[in-house]
């Protein structure tokens, strides 16, 4: 199977969970409860001063990341993409003045794009997964990351789920950190953080094109 009809895997396996539960909620996207997804979403904003920025909220889903940064006063030039036509409808369903868009970011032309946003916001997009090989998972993941990268000038925000964990559940994707961290140097930026210190059970990447603290 190759990396882009993997894609489509993992599309259907979204929105057939997305059947199974009330659209405007955190579960209709693989999600448990609003404290944690708001939580996760607190830690992904702090990237930066998102007021003013073009961001991307890469594999949107029903956009619930949107209801957060107008809770929170964000006043961002907010862009949702997803592979997923079901997702977008959602998402414009929830929100109709938002910009949406049905994006397979490794089949689509992306070069509208390069350099467009700010900063790239990714939430929970990789946890799920449905390859039983979790390196033909990790290579989708490295695909998709040195595609998005192209087309963000400051930095992306991704999490991950944590390799450090009591319990596996075999549908999921635990990230081991060291492996990201050299495809990151290797392949992206060496400027980047990692947040570990939250209570779920993941961990947090700002990966940015430029140091933040200078000499």
């Amino acid at each position: 199977m190759s990396i882009d009809k993997y894609s489509e895997e993992i599309k259907k396996a979204y929105e057939e969970h997305l059947e199974k539960h009330d659209p405007n909620s955190p579960e209709a996207v693989h999600w448990i409860g609003k404290n944690k997804t708001w939580l996760r979403f607190k830690i992904l904003v702090k990237i930066d001063d998102l007021n003013g920025k073009k961001v991307l909220d890469f594999g949107c889903g029903n956009a619930l990341l949107l209801d957060f940064l107008n809770e929170n006063d964000v006043k961002c030039n907010y862009y949702g993409w997803d592979i997923s036509e079901k997702m977008i409808k959602v998402a414009k369903n929830r929100h109709p003045y938002a910009n949406f868009k049905v994006v397979d970011v490794l089949k689509d032309n992306l070069k509208p794009y390069k350099g467009f946003f700010d900063y790239i916001l990714i939430s929970g997009v990789f946890n799920l997964k449905t390859a039983p090989d979790k390196e033909f998972h990790k290579k989708w993941i490295e695909a998709i990351l040195l595609r998005l990268w192209s087309l963000c000038k400051k930095g992306i925000a991704v999490n991950f789920m944590t390799e450090y964990v009591d319990y596996e559940d075999k549908e999921l994707y635990y990230c081991p950190i060291s492996e990201i961290a050299f495809f990151c140097v290797k392949h992206l930026s060496r400027w980047f953080e990692i947040i570990h210190d939250y209570q779920l059970w993941e961990f947090t990447m700002y990966i940015y094109k430029e140091p933040k603290a200078r000499p």
